[in-house]
């Protein structure tokens, strides 16, 4: 949620995760581009990146490039990872039009809590665990509230898909992220562990669905360098082992 006692509006987040989108896909990113990201006048974006760099989120003087602090990485992943979630949910779950959900998504993101991301990402873990259930959903809300009590007591009777084995997909179907050869990708299936540690990677974009690509295993001295949405992150080889995948390919390094 945006914080307005250091700063950062709902507006300056949208400027950060502009630019993490950019770095993304390019090595550099500069007012031009950001202008033609988010659709506004060059001339509007310079006040932006001054206070971004009065904020130290970035990294910026006139007519030079812009770079991402760590600071200013952390909330622009933080931000893009809501609007993911938040798009997902209006055009998977409820069905709206995608460019209305975009737009909607963009409006919501600035003001989810960290309580409602941990509970959104995991409502889509649980789908993805529940094939009964995600079916249900595929087929239309109104069908999905009408079929409920069809379930099988499988389902309606499983413990929790993120703390243990889930409904309809067993624990051995999956392997950590900390088990992924040097240049494999996995889609995220879930995250194990506490709280702290699973809104921390959430913040990073460790959501259910999207894929990540191993560049090094890490050791107990060195973390795991992993790229994500094409962003390079580095991350304790502690939290590599809560994160869990779909079974991959390791000789052709795709999701299997």
């Amino acid at each position: 949620m945006s914080d307005p006692k250091n700063g950062v509006t709902g507006s300056l987040e949208d400027y950060l995760e502009a630019i993490l989108r950019i770095l993304g896909t390019s090595s550099v990113a500069r007012v031009r581009d950001i202008a033609d990201n988010l659709q506004v006048s060059p001339a509007s974006v310079t006040p932006a990146m001054k206070r971004l760099a009065e904020l130290d989120l970035i990294r910026y003087s006139k007519r030079s490039y812009i770079e991402l602090t760590e600071k200013g990485a952390g909330i622009a992943r933080r931000t893009a990872a809501r609007h993911r979630l938040l798009s997902r949910f209006l055009t998977e779950i409820l069905g709206t039009e995608s460019t209305q959900a975009e737009e909607d998504a963009c409006a919501m993101e600035h003001h989810l809590s960290d309580s409602s991301m941990e509970r959104l990402a995991a409502f889509f873990e649980f789908i993805a665990a529940c094939p009964e259930l995600g079916r249900l959903l595929e087929s239309g809300f109104g069908s999905c509230l009408e079929g409920l009590d069809q379930l099988g007591s499988r389902c309606s009777k499983a413990v929790c898909p993120i703390i243990d084995t889930g409904c309809g997909e067993e624990q051995g179907d999956l392997s950590s992220l900390a088990e992924l050869p040097p240049g494999c990708s996995g889609t995220i299936a879930r995250i194990k562990g506490g709280r702290a540690d699973r809104r921390s990677l959430i913040d990073m974009g460790f959501i259910q669905g999207v894929e990540v690509t191993m560049d090094r295993p890490g050791s107990d001295e060195l973390p795991c360098i992993v790229r994500l949405d094409g962003y390079r992150l580095d991350i304790p080889l502690s939290a590599a082992l809560i994160v869990l995948l779909r079974r991959v390919d390791v000789t052709g390094g795709g999701s299997a």
